[in-house]
């Protein structure tokens, strides 16, 4: 049994069917089955959608509402969300293949402390005063900024729409979401919820469709104000293009290719579990992903054999049986994109050692079907290699050897992305020295580096524009800013005496 879905768009606080009729099916990667036909929107129902938000943030009561009840309101909600965690849970490990383990302990729970964090920032918004002048005072305003299109990836589904929710909303904007066609059916149980808490109508709306359709329709709309996305750097692009159709405001949350850097004085056990969290946790399918191993020359041999040691022991299966590790990719293009890019590693002189291909998988269980691809992990990479390069957002880490500090961190940063990298060492000194010339947005040492509302998320180089959570941040991103000059003098000069 699954949950009773909804399938319409969601549109100014009630369900509504496509204008034309169009549904898509959402299926199970596990095992090819059809899970749900949800209606698509055409690009009426993108309108429809956006003048919806349009209503509610110009004339509804939501951006100026006491923000302490703004607040509440998310809170409400978190509280839903957890009320109804063995549901959505189910929802995205069908929707997706991610182990029910994974969406029950970490996506569901996230996405809840989410709404339950930013809930405590809504009231505290503040400006400026600058009263420096004897004849006049300047006050600064922060303000909400409007309808705000966000665009979310497959791989964290619920997660995904909660970053961009609850920090947006609690800044007292209204939002059209497109969910990823692939997996809109959390989203849309989420739009449920609000609207059951009490949202005004129109605050939340979510619509779903293609990125080439619905996609470019919503955020090419003269009524968006800001378009808020996460997703591949190709597509990002597409989104500055967009963003020119009424000079829009853009935060992008773009690919990874995270290094880990492993110095010879760091604790092997801790690397091993922290290396293969960070590459094979959702089958790697996380812009964090980490998939390029940095070790020293003189520890390669002894933390590879550890590291093949404990992927032996992953189990991988059905996504539904909690103790499975590993469950499949999410779609069937990703994973012949994943077999591509793995085939071109062995091609380009890379030594497989363990995995590299659905095969694997097959040869170990002949009855199963769908996307499962193995654990896979390539030695003797070089910086040239596109393993190294580019984003597999797959199952598969690519080892490289260094000399020393020095290489290391030329290694790391040899690369165009910059959203993560991991430094493992027992020196705190080298640690810091490390981090500070990595060209990351985040840096974590020693582990520690789980997502958090309060901490933000900065994208270096080809890894985005703006920064995704953060409360600073989030208002930065999420408002706008006001100056009021008020004059005290009492007798005005006239130009041009």
């Amino acid at each position: 049994m699954h949950p009773d879905w909804p399938t319409g768009l969601f549109i100014d606080g009630g369900w509504t069917e496509g204008t034309d009729g169009v549904t898509w099916t959402v299926t199970n990667p596990a095992n090819g089955e059809a899970l749900a036909e949800v209606a698509v929107a055409a690009p009426q129902d993108v309108d429809r959608a956006v003048a919806a938000a349009r209503r509610a943030f110009d004339d509804g009561p939501w951006p100026r509402m006491e923000p302490l009840e703004r607040g509440r309101l998310l809170f409400r909600l978190a509280e839903r969300i957890r009320e109804q965690c063995e549901e959505l849970a189910l929802t995205d490990t069908l929707n997706i293949g991610k182990p029910i383990r994974d969406t029950r302990g970490f996506d569901v729970p996230c996405a809840a402390s989410l709404f339950e964090s930013y809930a405590g920032l809504a009231d505290k918004i503040a400006g400026k005063c600058f009263g420096t002048l004897p004849d006049n005072v300047t006050m600064q305003f922060r303000e909400p900024m409007g309808v705000i299109a966000a665009i979310v990836p497959w791989n964290f589904p619920l997660t995904n729409a909660a970053i961009k929710l609850a920090p947006l909303l609690a800044c007292g904007n209204t939002v059209v979401l497109k969910p990823s066609e692939v997996s809109p059916l959390s989203a849309l149980m989420l739009a449920g919820l609000a609207a059951d808490v009490g949202f005004p109508p129109g605050v939340i709306n979510v619509i779903h469709g293609t990125g080439g359709e619905t996609g470019s329709a919503l955020v090419r709309h003269p009524g968006v104000d800001k378009i808020t996305f996460t997703g591949r750097h190709q597509t990002g692009a597409q989104m500055l293009e967009a963003a020119k159709v009424g000079m829009k405001g853009v935060m992008l949350e773009l690919g990874g290719k995270t290094p880990s850097l492993v110095f010879p004085d760091a604790p092997l056990e801790h690397v091993v579990n922290g290396v293969i969290t960070g590459i094979f946790y959702n089958l790697g399918q996380v812009c964090v992903a980490g998939s390029r191993l940095l070790v020293s020359e003189q520890q390669h041999d002894e933390l590879l054999d550890r590291i093949i040691a404990r992927v032996a022991k992953l189990r991988q299966g059905d996504p539904t049986d909690e103790t499975n590790h590993l469950g499949c990719l999410a779609t069937s293009q990703h994973c012949e994109t994943v077999r591509t890019m793995v085939d071109r590693a062995r091609q380009q002189g890379a030594r497989c050692l363990v995995g590299g291909g659905s095969e694997d998988v097959e040869r170990a269980d002949p009855q199963r079907t769908g996307t499962f691809f193995p654990p896979t992990i390539f030695d003797g990479v070089t910086a040239d290699m596109e393993l190294a390069r580019q984003e597999v957002f797959g199952p598969v880490l690519g080892v490289l050897t260094y000399r020393d500090e020095a290489e290391a961190v030329r290694l790391a940063n040899d690369c165009d992305f910059g959203l993560m990298a991991n430094v493992w060492t027992a020196d705190g000194t080298r640690a810091l020295r490390v981090a500070r010339q990595l060209r990351a947005g985040k840096v974590a040492v020693n582990g520690g580096g789980a997502l958090r509302p309060g901490v933000p998320v900065f994208g270096y180089k080809m890894s985005g524009i703006g920064s995704e959570l953060g409360f600073d941040e989030a208002i930065h991103e999420y408002t706008c800013s006001k100056a009021v000059v008020y004059s005290l003098a009492t007798e005005k000069s006239a130009w041009p005496e």
